[in-house]
């Protein structure tokens, strides 16, 4: 089942619309389970990453949770989790422990962090904000489902969207719930959702059944919506469009990509298609002076141009190595592996330009970066932070 192959291990929920539950069937590709693409070779030139430091941050789960609580930056600081409920803040400086505590509750989603709060998602659907100084729990508030992706804030509200497909949004102050936006909910999808994006009082949220919505951060009302991709296949494995990559802003429009679908781009405002791509894409996404880098499922790093969706290269040769997120890093391209291997390709070309090994069982958290450091969380909960060596 090629279909299945291109999910590289990852696991798929079938949700039967008409009782509204998640069935508890899964599929697991075992085809290529031990099919691994050999390490590329580095020439002479090739660049040094060196670790500046590391912190061990806890357990983010067993694989087969395929949790991925990827950290949160919010100046100089970096917000970590694991699934056991411990909530850290460490200085993205040296690694130093700012502070740590325990919420006493099993943590599965990413973290986010904005405007002095810190949040994070319990297995139950909680949703629980932390103040970013001092680790106190602000306010706790109950989510419909599950919310595995990062929630975000612009100072008013905290927005989360669920496995259920809902979108709402919590008072920043004190947690009440302001207002809710449900979409249709696809008949097949992979784990897990895209984050919600806040920017200018509008709401940017893409949903696995194929749609870009806008609404109003205060109200939730929709300003515009947007069908970006129509399911196509014979069976329902074939017609998965599920949306994993949060959607990315530029200036003035806004990407979003779905797995076995397209990447498109619409103007913020209004919703307009500026460009569409075919594409298959479960992680998010960078950009950077006009390009952006995205992973495909079968495991090769694709760059774009942002303005008129032109393709600048693709990297290939990475084959069963279920890479991470892409991070910009100076200028290079940054994805990491099932083995905990980081690569780094050239961004003007894509060819292969160094490495670096983390370990940790491998990676399935999204890499971050802040332009100069790149900071990866193993499978096995320790967070480290990269830099090229001069």
């Amino acid at each position: 089942m090629k279909y299945l192959s291109k999910l590289a291990g990852r696991l798929l929920f079938v949700t039967c619309l008409a009782s509204s539950v998640v069935a508890c069937t899964l599929w697991e590709d075992e085809d290529e389970k031990n099919v691994v693409a050999p390490l590329k070779e580095l020439s002479g030139q090739s660049v040094t990453l060196e670790s500046s430091w590391s912190r061990r941050v806890g357990s983010q789960g067993d694989e087969s949770q395929a949790l991925e609580m990827t950290p949160a930056i919010e100046g100089g600081t970096i917000y970590a989790a694991n699934a056991k409920g411990s909530v850290m803040a460490i200085s993205r400086a040296d690694g130093d422990l700012r502070w740590s505590v325990d919420l006493d509750v099993m943590l599965v989603g990413a973290v986010g962090a904005g405007s002095d709060l810190v949040l994070v998602s319990s297995a139950n659907g909680g949703v629980e904000a932390l103040d970013a100084a001092t680790g106190e729990l602000r306010w706790h508030a109950q989510a419909s489902s599950e919310v595995l992706a990062a929630a975000a804030t612009d100072g008013d509200v905290v927005v989360v969207q669920s496995v259920d497909a809902r979108v709402q949004a919590f008072d920043a102050a004190n947690g009440q719930p302001r207002w809710s936006y449900s979409a249709s909910q696809a008949v097949l999808t992979l784990r897990g959702n895209s984050s919600p994006v806040i920017r200018d009082g509008l709401v940017y949220v893409a949903f696995d059944n194929g749609k870009i919505a806008a609404l109003d951060a205060r109200t939730g009302m929709l300003q515009w919506e947007q069908r970006f991709i129509v399911p196509d296949g014979r069976t329902e494995l074939e017609r998965i469009i599920d949306v994993q990559a949060d959607p990315l802003l530029t200036s003035t429009d806004l990407l979003v990509a779905s797995y076995q679908g397209a990447i498109i781009s619409v103007a913020q405002g209004r919703g307009q298609p500026q460009w569409q791509q075919k594409a298959s894409v479960i992680r998010s996404m960078a950009s950077v002076d006009g390009s952006v880098f995205m992973v495909e499922g079968n495991d090769s790093v694709r760059a774009l141009s942002v303005a008129s969706g032109r393709e600048l290269w693709v990297a290939e040769g990475f084959s069963g190595r279920r890479l991470s997120a892409p991070a910009v890093i100076g200028n290079y391209v940054a994805v990491a592996d099932k083995e905990g291997y980081v690569h780094l390709l050239n961004q003007t070309d894509g060819t292969y330009a160094g490495r670096y090994s983390v370990g940790g069982d491998g990676v399935r958290a999204n890499l971050l970066s802040d332009g100069d450091t790149l900071y990866v969380l193993t499978n096995s909960g320790k967070l480290y932070a990269l830099a090229i060596r001069s």
